[in-house]
């Protein structure tokens, strides 16, 4: 009966919302877009095909309209042969029943430090075939080498990097699921890597979805006419997630049950995010789930964990509506040394901004932040926040897309939507300029996964759109601005912390100001983000103090530091990059 009333919810939502579209001052409509780049303002520039990057997500349309069609495209940012340079590993999807076309196999893309990449699929060893979704990065085993895992409808593969004289970049994967003892026979999507229990080595907490019968799928119509549609995820049955622990020798053990995970509800999860949300030196996780109530896992240390999101207030929406929250991220929003929470909703239901009270509960913040109205005419999934213009102020960027092939008879709203581009002005106020944020944001896709990484290493975070049913597209910052750029790289000891730092808190000191950062596990929408932490010191040329505060709980006091990229192992001097 719950999950039938958050159904009517929704639709009621959605169509009542449709004279809303008419009221905002956002709506999708063809956008003046000027004649180039506002000086101080984000700008990106299509270099998709300049940098070698051909890859187009699987159209996998049926007449039924299955519910995992319209779901998935997830990116990945991974430095996999440790030269400096991110590489690009884009997941494919597949027909969702064993008919039709031949499924194509997900992409690497290898860096060349030039601006440009080169195709490595055939010789990475990523070159299964099946109905992918997203991927997680993450260096479980602790050798300082980045593997991969990629969630699929129906289960979840996890690749170990390896040497291989043979392979470009010396590097290649290898399916290593069973040796580690990894299974998830479910329809899995985004994925999280963390060190929970804080013993130096990754665990890994995986969303799953709907429960797919195959035999029995549930048909679902427009009311007014016989035109099938995708049916809500309160058509499926549902199971729980998954939290599995680093045995630290290769190999995992499921703690869903005793971990307290299994104890939560079982909902249809989309979106995670790992980081310490009240500051006691433990992860948490929060997990945007659809059209049902978000969960945060509160780390009460030893493994195990509390679901509060209701009693925390990260649940529902600004009204104490249920979400249908499809992508998350987390970051110092409103400059007070704190996590903020942002998570992605349904069209005509806002994105919602929870702003982090300290105390492990929180305020939902979507209108007054400028990030609710502006929301209303898309249905959003990936987001990330960052620093697209360097000038101290986190930026939102959020990829859209409908999941409904006929929404626009529907709804009278297009099936692919414009990205958007909300510039931050002052601590948790935002500016939608996506009209001015360049030619892609004015383009329309079926917006899935989002992530950023700065892969021609000037300082700026550039980002990567995964589209469902259409390409992939590389988008280069380079906004006009005269402000600077720290980046530090940061590594554990691998004892006590875990090599990729994820749990890291980093607070920045520049000209009186402070910015506070964190290595997170997890975040967007079936996609995965550069670690490294991207500060924008506006026309400052240094920062005055750097403080980082390891997983370990190592505290660890470094300045002043000149803008530029910098690599700290945890206990050591930083190095100059560039």
């Amino acid at each position: 009966m719950k999950r039938l009333l958050a159904m009517i919810l929704i639709v009621v939502a959605a169509f009542v919302g449709i004279w809303l579209l008419g009221q905002t001052r956002s709506k999708d409509s063809p956008p003046s877009t000027g004649s180039g780049p506002t000086p101080g303002l984000p700008w990106f520039e299509d270099v998709t095909a300049a940098a070698g990057i051909d890859f187009t997500h699987f159209d996998c349309a049926t007449p039924e309209h299955f519910i995992e069609e319209t779901m998935h495209a997830g990116v990945g940012w991974i430095d996999y042969d440790n030269d400096g340079w991110p590489d690009l590993l884009c997941v494919q999807a597949g027909p969702v029943r064993p008919i039709g076309a031949a499924a194509p196999p997900s992409g690497l893309y290898r860096n060349r430090g030039d601006g440009t990449f080169l195709d490595v699929t055939l010789t990475s060893g990523l070159a299964r075939t099946g109905v992918g979704n997203g991927c997680a990065i993450g260096d479980y085993d602790n050798d300082g080498f980045d593997d991969v895992l990629v969630t699929y409808v129906g289960g979840m593969v996890l690749y170990r990097n390896e040497p291989d004289a043979n392979a470009p970049g010396g590097r290649c994967f290898r399916d290593v699921s069973a040796a580690a003892h990894l299974a998830n026979p479910h329809y899995a999507t985004s994925a999280g890597w963390g060190d929970i229990d804080a013993d130096g080595f990754l665990d890994l907490y995986v969303c799953n979805y709907v429960e797919l019968t195959r035999t029995n799928d549930p048909v679902c119509q427009d009311p007014t006419s016989p035109v099938k549609i995708g049916c809500a995820p309160t058509a499926y049955p549902y199971t729980t997630h998954r939290l599995y622990r680093n045995r630290g020798d290769g190999s995992f053990e499921d703690i869903t049950v005793s971990s307290g995970v299994a104890r939560a509800k079982p909902a249809p999860g989309l979106g995670v995010v790992l980081v310490d949300v009240n500051g006691d030196g433990r992860l948490d996780i929060y997990v945007a789930n659809d059209m049902n109530p978000a969960y945060l896992f509160r780390n009460l240390g030893g493994g195990k964990f509390d679901e509060v999101g209701q009693f925390a207030g990260c649940a529902f929406d600004s009204g104490g509506v249920v979400m249908a929250g499809m992508g998350v991220a987390a970051g110092d929003v409103y400059r007070d040394g704190r996590p903020a929470l942002f998570v992605t909703n349904y069209q005509n239901l806002p994105n919602i901004l929870f702003h982090n009270r300290g105390d492990t509960t929180f305020r939902a913040d979507a209108h007054a932040s400028g990030l609710g109205g502006p929301s209303l005419s898309r249905l959003g999934f990936g987001a990330v926040l960052f620093d697209a213009n360097l000038d101290g102020l986190l930026d939102v960027v959020v990829a859209n897309g409908h999941v409904q092939r006929p929404a626009q008879k529907l709804f009278g709203v297009p099936y692919p939507q414009r990205a958007q581009m909300f510039a931050g002005r002052a601590p948790g106020k935002f500016d939608d300029v996506s009209t001015k944020a360049g030619p892609y944001f004015q383009e329309r896709y079926v917006g899935r996964g989002v992530a950023v990484a700065d892969y021609d290493g000037d300082g700026k975070l550039d980002l990567v759109f995964a589209n469902n049913a259409g390409p992939y597209k590389l988008l280069r910052n380079t906004t006009p601005t005269e402000n600077h750029a720290l980046t530090l790289e940061l590594i554990g000891d691998g004892v006590k912390s875990n090599r990729n730092a994820i749990g890291a808190m980093v607070v920045v000191e520049s000209s009186g100001h402070k910015q506070s950062s964190w290595v997170l596990g997890g975040g967007s929408y079936l996609s995965a983000s550069t670690r490294g932490q991207t500060f924008g010191l506006g026309t400052s040329p240094r920062a005055d103090r750097v403080e980082v505060t390891w997983p370990s709980g190592r505290i660890q006091i470094l300045g002043p530091m000149n803008v530029g990229r910098w690599r700290i192992l945890e206990g050591a001097e930083p190095a100059k990059l560039n």
